[in-house]
């Protein structure tokens, strides 16, 4: 509980601090919370997870913290609540690029018995898309160096329709190519797709979304899933 307590003071602390740049807040409800194909809160279990990013300026950095707490059964899966921070650096690119590289540190602070090297990992990433191609083709590359020491890589697009004047649907996917990443087997691991309705609420925007994973490898997860999220923005 103190764990949580600071945690929480200090990503609040991060939000308000005078940076040299834009912050912008997040928070998402999904039905179910699924991560590169895996289910990390099993039998249908929901969870909020609120993040918020700040823009560091002209320097082409920006920082996230991200979150994620179970909604159900908190005496068996609050030991699974995370909280991440993410540094990304953003290139100056020609026109219809974009590439970007960044560290992830993963953190299950309220594990039981909590230790820094069982309950943390750190993974090294890139991404570039062309986004003047149709579908904005998107290539991900992701290295975990400590618990799941292995390599995911996703390939996706998504594209916009407009559906009104002010309303647009979005529909996209990736497939995901996992490399020994918490598996003891490489080969093309999960499909996921979704499609989302982003609605503007004065500042607020509010995006209802569809998503489904098909699993590729039963090491991963042996069921297609289904499921609904929510997202508020600022």
């Amino acid at each position: 509980m103190k764990r949580f307590v600071l945690l929480l003071l200090a990503c609040l602390v991060g939000a308000v601090l005078p940076l040299p740049g834009a912050v912008s807040a997040q928070v998402d409800l999904v039905s179910r919370y699924i991560w590169r194909g895996f289910d990390l809160l099993p039998d249908n279990h929901a969870a909020i997870q609120p993040s918020f990013t700040v823009d560091l300026g002209e320097s082409g950095f920006s920082l996230n913290v991200w979150s994620s707490f179970a909604l159900a059964q908190r005496g068996v899966y609050k030991y699974s609540d995370e909280i991440d921070l993410t540094l990304e650096y953003t290139f100056k690119m020609a026109e219809g690029w974009e590439l970007s590289a960044g560290f992830i540190h993963y953190g299950y602070w309220f594990a039981a018995d909590f230790k820094f090297k069982d309950h943390t990992s750190q993974e090294a990433y890139t991404t570039v898309a062309k986004t003047d191609l149709p579908l904005s083709p998107t290539l991900s590359i992701y290295y975990d160096l400590n618990l799941g020491s292995g390599l995911y890589i996703t390939l996706g697009g998504s594209q916009e329709w407009k559906v009104s004047e002010k309303v647009n649907v979005e529909v996209g996917g990736l497939i995901g190519f996992n490399s020994r990443q918490y598996i003891d087997k490489t080969g093309f691991s999960d499909i996921d797709l979704y499609a989302k309705l982003p609605l503007t609420v004065g500042r607020l925007t509010l995006t209802p979304s569809l998503n489904v994973m098909i699993p590729l490898l039963d090491e991963v997860n042996k069921d297609t899933e289904i499921w609904f999220g929510l997202s508020a923005s600022l």
